[in-house]
C-alpha cells in the first residue's frame, strides 16, 4: 500500500467509521489470476462508495503540463477499468471483504455503487472533474485531487452526505459541463464562487439542500457526534443482535446533518438532566419517511427501558422499522457514558 493509500484510508476512517471501511481489495477468480479492485470501499450496505487512488511518483513529476495531463488521462482510464471490475465482482459474485475492524462482511450484490477517482499529483492544478462515459454502457466517474477530497470530507459531515454529494456533483457536471464561475442568488445577495477550485461546488450543494445557513453554521454539533460514535465500539448495549455495533454504526452513517444536529441536541439535554439526578425519558427523534425513532433517556447507572414498554408508545405515533434507545449516565462528576440499545423489526 502506498503512502497516499494509507493517508486516504486513515482519513476516511475518521469520517466513515472503521466498520464501514475496506482496503486492500483483491480477489482471484477460479482458474484465473489475482485482480485488484478499488483501493478503498465504504460500505453502507444499500449503497457503496468505491474509491480508486492513482499516485504520481514524486521523482517522475515534471513541470510540463502536457506530460502530466497525459499521465492523468492514462491513470484515469486504468482507474475506471478497476472500478468497473469492482462493480462487476460485487454484483455478480458472493463477495466478502474484511473491514478495518478485522470483521468479514458479505457485500450486498444489489447495492448501488458510487465510483470516485482520486489522484495525487501536485503538478496538476486543473483537471476534468467528471470522467464522462462515451458509450451507453460506459461509466461516468467523479474525479478529484487528494487535496480536494480532504476539503470535501471536511465540509460534509457524514458518509451518506458525501455519497449524495458525489451523485449530485456528477449530475451537475453532466448538465453544465466545466464552469469557471458560479453565481448564486441568496437572501443576502449574490454569492460568486469558482466551483472547480478547492472543491467549492460543495457550497452550492449545501445551499440547495439546506439553505444558506448550512454554509456558515457552527460545526460543534458534528464534532460532538463524532465523539459519541468513536466510543460506540467500547461502550454499547445491544438487544438480540449478534453484530449490533455494526448495525448501529450503519444506522448513524445514514444520518444527514439536520438529523445529526437534532440527535446531538437531545443527547446533550439527556446528559444535563442525568447530571442533576433526574432520571427519565428526555425526548424522541422520529423520521416517518425512514421509519425510525430514537428515544433519549437520562439514567442513574445506564438502566435500559425494556423495548416492549417503548414500542407501543412509538407505534402509536408512526410505523417503525428501527428503534434506537440512547442511554446517558454519569460515572462520576467528570465522566459520562452513552450506551445504545437497538431494535429492528
Amino acid at each position: 500500500m502506498t503512502n497516499s493509500e494509507k493517508l486516504l484510508s486513515s482519513f476516511s476512517e475518521n469520517y466513515f467509521y472503521k466498520e464501514l471501511v475496506y482496503v486492500d481489495l483483491k480477489f482471484t477468480p477460479i482458474g484465473g489470476t489475482e485482480i485488484e479492485l478499488a483501493d478503498l470501499m465504504i460500505n453502507l450496505e444499500d449503497i457503496i462508495l468505491a474509491i480508486q487512488l492513482k499516485e504520481r511518483n514524486e521523482k517522475d513529476r515534471t513541470q510540463d503540463k502536457n506530460i502530466e495531463e497525459k499521465w492523468l488521462k492514462k491513470k484515469c482510464k486504468k482507474a475506471k477499468e478497476q472500478i468497473k471490475d469492482t462493480i462487476s465482482y460485487i454484483t455478480s459474485e458472493k463477495a466478502s471483504f474484511i473491514n478495518a475492524r478485522g470483521k468479514k462482511t458479505i457485500i450486498n450484490p444489489s447495492a448501488e455503487v458510487v465510483p470516485l477517482v482520486v489522484f495525487e499529483n501536485d503538478s496538476i492544478s486543473e483537471y476534468e472533474h467528471l470522467l464522462r462515459n462515451h458509450t451507453n454502457d460506459g461509466l461516468a466517474v467523479n474525479c478529484m485531487s487528494i487535496d480536494d477530497f480532504k476539503l470535501m470530507c471536511k465540509q460534509l459531515l457524514s458518509p451518506i452526505e458525501i455519497i449524495e454529494y458525489l451523485k449530485w456533483r456528477e449530475a451537475f457536471y453532466k448538465k453544465n459541463g466545466p464552469i469557471n464561475l458560479l453565481i448564486t442568488e441568496t437572501n443576502n445577495g449574490f454569492v460568486l464562487s469558482k466551483p472547480q477550485m478547492n472543491e467549492n461546488l460543495v457550497q452550492q450543494y449545501l445551499y440547495e439542500k439546506y439553505g444558506e445557513n448550512a454554509i456558515y453554521e457552527d460545526r460543534l454539533y458534528y464534532e460532538l457526534f463524532r465523539q459519541y460514535v468513536s466510543v460506540l465500539y467500547e461502550h454499547k448495549q445491544m438487544e438480540s443482535e449478534i453484530n449490533g455495533c455494526y448495525e448501529v454504526i450503519k444506522f448513524f452513517a445514514h444520518l444527514f446533518r439536520d438529523e445529526i444536529k437534532c440527535f446531538v441536541e437531545r443527547t446533550e439535554k439527556a446528559l444535563l438532566i442525568a447530571k442533576t439526578k433526574k432520571f427519565n425519558l428526555v425526548g424522541t427523534l422520529r423520521n416517518v419517511q425512514k421509519e425510525y425513532a430514537i428515544v433519549f433517556t437520562a439514567t442513574e447507572q445506564g438502566e435500559q427501558v425494556p423495548s416492549e414498554e417503548l414500542l407501543p408508545v412509538v407505534f402509536e405515533k408512526q410505523k417503525v422499522h428501527t428503534l434506537l434507545q440512547v442511554i446517558t449516565y454519569w460515572v462520576n462528576d467528570n465522566e459520562y457514558m452513552i450506551d445504545f440499545v437497538l431494535w429492528q423489526g
